[in-house]
């Protein structure tokens, strides 16, 4: 039996836009059919690569019968405007992080999507790798005991350079913020998904290194619903930048993840242990945002899919993309 594709575009050429093309290609379960950017050299460029048409506007991407769904991998501050356009179209969308940045935004896509019965994936790519699962699973079934701390570490570096090549980047319209909204948000939602939902976060932000209007640097306590408490740091400002770091820690056992690696696995009567050190680091993107995997993407572009041909919620879906920009 021959599996359903659907019609597929993307709005927004930029550097992202190769993941979602290569990653909906690794599922068998899309056409892409085509593009548009505002650059028009960057839509015919794109559309040349992936073997498909080149639009002049969203406007007419969103007129063709033949897509039912679109990828958004426009700048952060066009995420909104974009998501509502392709809804109240009633396409179905795939969107980058952060979905949007502002709650008002949130709100505006929430009501689009529900008023046009449209399904929205909110790209969050962690939380479909085999050992942030695992940890996951260790975690809800109560393997750890009572959570105590949970803690995420992103020490990154991004150049003066990197804000000043995209003139979108390191902005409150069009990046919504800086360290945290922008290169953390996936630590964030990660954080907030293995230890549950958070009570209250008090921080620091500062930009201290690169000539921006955003956070470069923060740090900030938080407090779990649990009761467990933990710290978020987040910067784009050290040199050489570090790996993504995530330490979980209960009253029976400890976890740590180095990106999707786990580096520490104790817990309480379990014969399997892994003690720092022993694993290899794997391809990360601590000092070069293109520095990572496609493995993700593929896993929720096929959940995308699936979710459609079961008429399902997508797994990583508005309401999931929501909490790490809350």
């Amino acid at each position: 039996m021959i599996e359903k594709k659907f019609g597929y575009g993307i709005i927004g050429c930029g550097t992202i836009s190769k993941w979602h093309a290569e990653a909906a290609a690794a599922t068998g379960k899309y056409d892409l059919i085509a593009v548009t950017d505002v650059r028009k050299e960057s839509a015919e460029r794109f559309a040349e690569q992936f073997h498909c048409m080149a639009v002049d506007s969203t406007e007419e991407l969103l007129k063709r019968d033949d897509i039912e769904i679109i990828s958004i991998c426009t700048p952060s501050g066009f995420h909104a405007t974009d998501a509502i356009k392709v809804a109240n179209a009633g396409k179905h969308i795939i969107i980058e992080k952060p979905m949007a940045i502002t709650y008002e935004q949130i709100d505006d896509i929430l009501k689009a999507c529900k008023d046009h019965n449209v399904k929205m994936q909110v790209i969050s790519q962690m939380r479909f790798k085999e050992n942030v699962l695992k940890a996951k699973e260790a975690i809800d079934s109560g393997k750890l005991g009572k959570l105590v701390i949970g803690d995420v570490s992103m020490k990154y570096f991004r150049s003066q350079e990197y804000y000043d090549a995209g003139g979108w980047r390191g902005t409150w319209k069009l990046d919504g913020g800086g360290a945290l909204m922008n290169q953390g948000i996936h630590g964030i939602d990660t954080l907030q998904y293995l230890m549950g939902p958070v009570k209250s976060v008090f921080a620091h932000a500062k930009t201290l290194a690169r000539n921006i209007e955003v956070e470069d640097t923060a740090v900030a306590v938080v407090e779990f619903a649990n009761g467990a408490i933990g710290t978020i740091t987040g910067t784009t400002s050290v040199y050489p930048g570090i790996p993504r770091k995530f330490e979980i820690y209960g009253t029976k056992g400890s976890i740590t993840l180095v990106e999707d690696t786990i580096t520490l696995w104790d817990i309480e009567g379990e014969t399997e242990k892994i003690k720092e050190g022993d694993q290899e680091r794997k391809l990360d993107s601590a000092s070069n945002p293109t520095n990572f995997g496609i493995e993700g993407h593929i896993m929720q572009l096929d959940d995308m899919a699936e979710a459609l041909i079961h008429n399902r919620d997508p797994k990583v879906n508005q309401y999931e993309g929501k909490k790490p920009i809350e």
